[in-house]
């Protein structure tokens, strides 16, 4: 059946006549060169010089002769193409691509042999990495059977694996025709990727890795994609690997590259070697696996470039327009084939600990893009062609044009032509908005802070421009800005709106940013609904916790624990207006009310269960060595005992406030009291010199049965609103003990001003201002909030809620507190904006929605950050949504 297409085609706004290019730009068409001018050639001619590239020429690819390439062909380009447009699109050059196997050399295999029987052909070796993978386990290796035939299980039940490899011999067995290796094998939720391993005749190391699911899968890795060691250039095309040099292959862990904490699984079997009918070149899987070869310090190479990855094929559907961007003109055809394009290349997560903080890990800026839907399937939504205009540091400027389609059914049909000739008239002539950030102006005195918008725009054309930029934010909002657009670059403008109002509507708003000029109008919208935002939000934590076997969503619980609150706040908050059901379906589809409160429930489960006996909670991190945080615990307790007042099945309710006193009890156990201050003294004197042993303070916590008795002033400011809470809500001698540690601990932190920087002792300050009835805490409170907290908040920093690994926004929660409990000002106000914007537009690429699928399973690095600006952020935007619901009843 034939597949009916209600397309979006860039026509009437867009005509030949209404751009009058005196001078005719040259397009590139790369493909197959046609005996007789095709129709869409001849479409092409009248506003473009029209040049044919032969497949096997790649020298002619230069942005210095053609800013635009219209890519139109059935099969693989021929791999000395990928560079060339890897500089061109790097140079700011533009690229439509109709069909999607210009890049796909993923192996296609025949007459494989088999390598090894798993009887007497193998060896089990164990590597050193360059870093030391600490407490780990020796694996248990046992011999399986898979559909008759043997394989080897590599196990662990306590602790992760140490580093193991199958290593077989292949010399004599690979050649150039049999360059692909085959094998059958099964991962666990922390063993997802298998290291392989060459070893050459010279000694030589390559390497590469194979993403393993949870079930048994054939695998199949083109020597090609292995990486000589060392390799240090991203952009350069490195070395291939010879088959015919190959000594040895070895598959198994490396703890550099996984997880290495929890008990660990893999299997194997069926391991071949296979010829491949294609070209022997590097695959687009390598676009996913930039980090884990980060961790062992190779580069990945950055010039494979294939929007067409993991597009899916689709028949017998329907296909409409997704608006009116280029055109309300419409057409209808009939074709045999489409390709979903994916939104986004998602990414193989990094596991070195710490690297969620570090800006060499952060690739935000290199994301930068504006995309918009030309056509997608009427029933699922799926975008079956699509613009993206890039604006971040990789492919700056440059732009692509995607179509899902067979080129053979676009070349001599007059509606996809002009279509085509619509797109490509656009791309070299229109003037575009790429990003719109948004920001604050910077604090100055006796003036107001005001929402600023960064707006990227880029002209193509030869000569300069004058334009406006229109801004209108919930016709609250507006500002109109005169400004000359350079010739073939791109600006960013700052425009400063004016100060938002008090009653302004955070919780749901537009805005739109048109760009007007005399070559035409473009316009950039969005809707920011903070509620959406936190369900894209919950959508991703309850999926995440599916790629773990224990309840939890991350590697850092404390984390975590910020998104149960707002889960559970969210389920009393559907209860009393289960009218929102009716809103956001599409999201509703994917997950259920009940779906929610089986996550959250199992999270609390799982840290109840699993706490010792002594109340120490686990952490997510440090488990492989017993270790234990007063400040995580504190934060975890926070989370429990403020969702109390949701939790309506009394068994739980008192099983998770025993836990919380429990922790509470445990945690007074590292108290720093006048005599053991004099005791540190003598027996830490660094860190009594460095004020980690003053009397009030608190101990870090323990690794095993060694306590770490010394401790810095936030692990207090991270667990006295847990003894706050406690205070209130535990009864009898346990409350009125846990009433004297919380005024003690609030009068002894308060008086000593210590900074409100973080993202956590700006809350903890609100608990004891909440608490309080001590007017003078209050206005020292006060004080220590306008001067620590606001204004650093004041400076007007980009993206600054990103900061620390996404830590940072939770600032806006107490920002929330103060803007409803000490003063609603333009400045709070401004701020408020900025981080509401930024979690819920989803048009940006650093929005909720985004973020989320580019990294869907939370590890370490950016992927840590993701899950931490989800649960982070769902609290504030429920504390926004339902006031005081992330507080106890005071």
């Amino acid at each position: 059946m034939l597949i009916k297409i209600k397309l979006l085609c860039l026509l009437s706004c867009l005509s030949i006549a209404g751009y009058g290019m005196a001078l005719k730009e040259k397009i590139l068409i790369v493909g197959s060169t046609p005996s007789t001018p095709s129709m869409l050639q001849n479409n092409l001619s009248k506003a473009f010089e029209v040049h044919y590239v032969d497949v096997s020429k790649t020298d002619i690819i230069d942005i210095n002769d053609a800013k635009i390439i219209l890519l139109l062909t059935q099969e693989a380009l021929p791999s000395s193409y990928r560079v060339p447009i890897h500089n061109f699109l790097n140079a700011g050059g533009n690229l439509v691509a109709v069909g999607p196997h210009a890049f796909d050399y993923t192996p296609k295999t025949i007459n494989a042999i088999s390598v090894v029987t798993f009887g007497d052909d193998y060896d089990i070796i164990w590597p050193k990495r360059k870093v030391a993978p600490g407490s780990v386990d020796k694996p248990e290796i046992k011999n399986i059977l898979l559909d008759g035939r043997k394989g080897l299980q590599f196990i662990t039940k306590k602790r992760g694996m140490r580093d193991v490899m199958l290593r077989v011999p292949l010399k004599g067995k690979a050649s150039n025709k049999r360059n692909v290796v085959r094998f059958k094998a099964k991962g666990s939720h922390f063993m997802d990727l298998m290291a392989l391993e060459v070893t050459d005749v010279q000694g030589k190391k390559w390497y590469s890795f194979a993403p393993l699911e949870k079930e048994w899968k054939e695998y199949q890795v083109s020597f090609a994609d292995f990486i000589p060691e060392g390799w240090s250039d991203e952009n350069k095309p490195y070395p291939l690997l010879n088959p015919e040099q190959i000594d040895s292959i070895a598959m198994g862990t490396n703890t550099m590259t996984v997880w290495k904490e929890k008990a660990m699984d893999f299997s194997i079997s069926d391991l071949m070697l296979a010829e491949s009918t294609g070209v022997y070149t590097p695959t687009s899987l390598l676009q996913t696996l930039s980090l884990p070869f980060k961790e062992i310090g190779i580069a990945s190479p950055q010039w494979i470039y294939d929007p067409f990855f993991r597009a899916t094929p689709v028949q017998h559907i329907q296909v409409k327009n997704s608006g009116t961007y280029f055109s309300s003109a419409t057409l209808h055809k009939n074709i045999d084939k489409a390709w979903y394009i994916p939104s986004v290349i998602a990414q193989h997560p990094g596991t070195a600990m710490g690297t969620d903080t570090k800006k060499v890990y952060d690739n935000k800026d290199n994301r930068l893009a504006r995309t918009i839907k030309i056509m997608e399937d009427s029933g699922s939504g799926h975008v079956v062609a699509t613009f993206v205009q890039y604006g971040g540091k990789k492919y700056k400027d440059a732009s692509v044009a995607i179509f899902g389609f067979n080129p053979s059914e676009v070349v001599n049909d007059q509606g996809f032509a002009d279509c085509l000739l619509a797109v490509s008239n656009l791309i070299v002539s229109k003037p575009r908005i790429t990003t719109v950030h948004i920001n604050t102006t910077v604090k100055e005195e006796g003036k107001p802070i005001r929402p600023l918008l960064k707006v990227d725009v880029y002209n193509p054309g030869r000569e300069s421009v004058k334009a406006k930029i229109r801004i209108n934010v919930n016709t609250t909002l507006q500002k109109e800005t005169e400004i000359i657009l350079p010739a073939h670059s791109s600006k960013v403008y700052n425009v400063e709106l004016p100060v938002v109002p008090q009653g302004f509507s955070f919780h749901h708003f537009d805005w739109q940013v048109n760009l007007v000029t005399d070559k035409g109008e473009d316009r950039i919208s969005d809707v920011v609904d903070v509620e959406r935002a936190m369900l894209i939000a919950f959508r991703y934590l309850v999926q995440a916790q599916k790629s773990y076997p224990d309840g939890r969503y991350s590697n850092h619980y404390f984390g975590d624990a910020y998104g149960v609150r707002a889960m559970f706040a969210y389920l009393d908050y559907l209860d009393k207006n289960p009218e929102r059901l009716n809103e956001n379906k599409d999201i509703w589809r994917a997950i259920s009310k009940d779906d929610i409160k089986k996550s959250a429930t199992w999270f609390y489960d799982m840290l109840a269960q699993r706490q010792t006996a002594d109340g120490a909670y686990p952490m997510g991190y440090s488990e492989h060595t017993q270790g234990y945080n007063v400040a995580d615990g504190g934060q975890i307790g926070l989370s429990m005992a403020q969702s109390l007042r949701y939790i309506g099945d009394p068994v739980k309710k008192e099983q998770y406030l025993n836990s919380v006193i429990k922790f509470g009890n445990w945690a007074e156990g590292f108290y720093i009291d006048s005599v053991l201050s004099q005791q540190l003294k003598t027996s830490h004197p660094k860190e009594y010199k460095k004020g980690d042993a003053q009397p009030g303070f608190y101990g870090l916590g323990q690794t095993r049965t060694t306590k770490r008795r010394t401790g810095p002033s936030w692990v207090l400011a991270d667990i006295i609103a847990s003894q706050i809470a406690l205070s209130h809500l535990a009864s009898d001698t346990t409350k009125a003990k846990f009433e004297s540690i919380a005024e003690r601990n609030s009068i002894f932190y308060v008086n000593k001003k210590f900074n409100a920087v973080g993202y956590y002792q700006a809350e903890a300050l609100f608990w004891i201002y909440l608490n309080t009835q001590d007017e003078e805490l209050k206005k020292t409170i006060r004080e220590n909030l306008a001067e620590t907290f606001l204004k650093p908040l004041y400076k007007g920093k980009e993206n600054d809620m990103y900061e620390l690994g996404a830590r940072s926004t939770l600032k806006a929660l107490p920002l929330l507190y103060y803007q409803r409990f000490i003063e609603d000002n333009p400045d709070v106000r401004a701020v408020l904006l900025k981080y509401i914007w930024s979690f819920g537009s989803e048009s940006s690429t650093n929005s909720m929605r985004y973020l989320a699928e580019v990294f869907p399973k939370p590890v370490h690095g950016e992927s840590l950050t993701v899950a931490k600006y989800a649960a982070l952020s769902s609290l504030w935007a429920m504390e926004l949504l339902y006031p005081q619901s992330s507080l106890i009843k005071f």
